[in-house]
């Protein structure tokens, strides 16, 4: 079984999951960030649900990389073959639903995810290993020292021993 040690290990690749490894690894931390799935965004990316926001989204109320994420998705639009009159509009809505102010193909999520996620790859202080489900944790009291995945792929274990 092959074994690895970080500072954080984050074992799920959502949103919240990405968020945290950017920011972990943009603090100079080694990160191990897993996901059971090929894309990673969780239900945002794997299951198309939109994000989940208050009415007031373009003017306040979300974080910086949140942000970031958000015009990473317009840009991504606006490269492709969009019509003038909408990709001049700043809070364009590609998917034009009315659940989320930015309804978006899942691919385009996963992808903006990806780029913003390469300031951590290029330091090396972040690693993505997927697709890797947990299938133990080795405790040490009431505390997690390390968890053996399972990559879905070749069937091989991998035990991560973390900090955190």
């Amino acid at each position: 079984m092959q074994s690895s040690s970080c500072d954080i290990l984050i074992v799920g690749g959502g949103t919240g999951g990405c968020a945290a490894a950017m920011s972990a690894s943009s603090l100079g931390l080694k990160v191990i960030l897993t996901e059971q799935y090929s894309w990673v965004g969780g239900q945002l990316t794997s299951q198309a649900v939109p994000p989940d926001e208050h009415p007031w989204i373009e003017q306040f109320g979300c974080t910086a990389r949140y942000r970031a994420y958000r015009e990473g998705v317009r840009r991504k639009y606006r490269q492709g073959s969009i019509k003038p009159e909408f990709a001049d509009n700043p809070h364009l809505n590609p998917g034009g639903g009315w659940v989320s102010r930015l309804c978006h193909d899942p691919a385009i999520g996963h992808a903006v995810l990806l780029e913003m996620l390469q300031d951590g790859f290029a330091s090396r202080n972040l690693e993505l290993r997927s697709p890797r489900v947990p299938v133990s944790a080795e405790m040490e009291g009431d505390q997690i020292r390390a968890v053996i995945l399972k990559c879905l792929t070749s069937g091989e274990l991998e035990r991560i021993e973390a900090k955190y």
